[in-house]
């Protein structure tokens, strides 16, 4: 006889549990930061990365930044205080937007190499300098005294455009899905997206085996296409009846003829929506397709420490079991999942599988005893 699932349906969070984005997010980084000093700045390519991917890691872990394109943002800031002269801006009185970049490209200070700059940069002491000021993103808004600070874009001096987010999408992305997203073709960065370098938690068959036990979801940071197209890459898509994109906005209860539209799109995107609300909705489209009208046992999967998510919100409404998700990180993290409501927490993909597949779902008050 075949074993019981201990689930009516999982929702997986798709970077937690599903996809490991490190080393594309990071080498995205790596290689926005050169892209922007070499496209707008006029630094020489020789030598570089003045950030190498294991470098921007370990930055953003020391640090906690959350968002890549204020990583980015902080190392790009970082490589302008280390340039050689405080180049002032009053020297370009009277220029603006790209007549301004030229002639900022020309000056005899950016005759220089990526690997030069490199050669000067000092990670313990900027490391230090945020953390002063409190950490991360934090750190980066409030310390002063950074030389030409003015240069970077994200601030929205030079341009009205934010070009360091733009960089680090186009660096990530690569060109076709740069495209499909913005509607544009890349400007700055050639090389091919760094989306390309993701990889799967777990073996496909891992994720077919868990299937067999009851219908999958996921729900994701990403839009639509992007989605997808990791998805379909890693040749897992098929293995999930529901994805919910970073702008799907919740519906209840699926209709027939919705759920068969939802189900030839394969990911659903209309307009923003908090993370509790994607989740739900995620609930919801499997309940309808699967025609689950009585309240169901739900088990998901992935980071329950942060509270934006808001699992603890809507955990009594579908006895669900939290399975908090620390792949890749220090074990201390397990404590701040189960602070903020995790029933569970896997360490490394294959204990998330036999958590899911193998274990009884934990339910208060109860005991098993031998």
């Amino acid at each position: 006889m075949g074993a019981v699932s201990n689930f009516d349906l999982i929702i997986f969070d798709m970077e937690d549990a599903l996809v490991d984005q490190r080393n594309s997010l990071c080498t995205a980084v790596s290689r926005g930061v050169d892209a922007y000093l070499i496209s707008l700045l006029g630094l020489k390519p020789e030598g570089g990365p003045v950030f190498t991917s294991d470098e921007v890691h370990e930055f953003a872990q020391t640090q906690g930044f959350d968002s890549k394109v204020d990583l980015m943002n902080a190392l790009l800031l970082a490589a302008l205080h280390w340039l050689p002269e405080d180049i002032s801006e009053d020297d370009f009185d009277g220029l603006d937007g790209r007549d301004l970049l030229h002639a900022l490209s020309q000056r005899p200070e950016m005759d220089m190499t990526l690997g030069a700059l490199s050669e000067r940069k000092n990670m313990i002491e900027f490391g230090k300098m945020l953390r002063s000021k409190g950490s991360g993103q934090r750190g980066v808004t409030r310390v002063r005294g950074l030389r030409n600070r003015w240069m970077a874009l994200s601030e929205g001096h030079i341009m009205m455009d934010n070009f360091v987010q733009r960089i680090f999408y186009e660096a990530y992305l690569g060109e076709k899905l740069f495209l499909a997203e913005h509607g544009q073709e890349r400007q700055f960065v050639t090389e091919t997206g760094a989306i390309e370098l993701e990889k799967s938690w777990n073996h496909p068959n891992d994720l077919a085996h868990v299937r067999k036990q009851c219908p999958l979801g996921t729900v994701t940071s990403r839009s639509q296409e992007e989605a997808q197209f990791v998805l379909d890459r890693l040749e897992i898509r098929r293995f999930l009846d529901v994805v919910v994109s970073k702008t799907a906005m919740g519906m209840g209860m699926a209709d027939p003829e919705e759920t068969r539209r939802i189900s030839s799109l394969g990911v659903a995107e209309t307009s923003q929506a908090a993370y509790h609300t994607r989740v739900t909705e995620a609930i919801e489209r499997i309940r309808g397709q699967e025609g689950l009208q009585s309240v169901v046992r739900v088990a998901y999967v992935g980071n329950c420490a942060p509270d934006a998510r808001g699992i603890s919100s809507i955990k009594d409404r579908y006895r669900m079991t939290a399975v908090g998700t620390i792949f890749g990180q220090d074990r201390k993290a397990a404590t701040a999942q189960r602070e903020k409501g995790a029933d569970l927490v896997a360490y490394e993909p294959q204990q998330m599988v036999k958590m899911l597949t193998e274990r009884p779902r934990p339910r208060s008050g109860y005991r098993r005893h031998r």
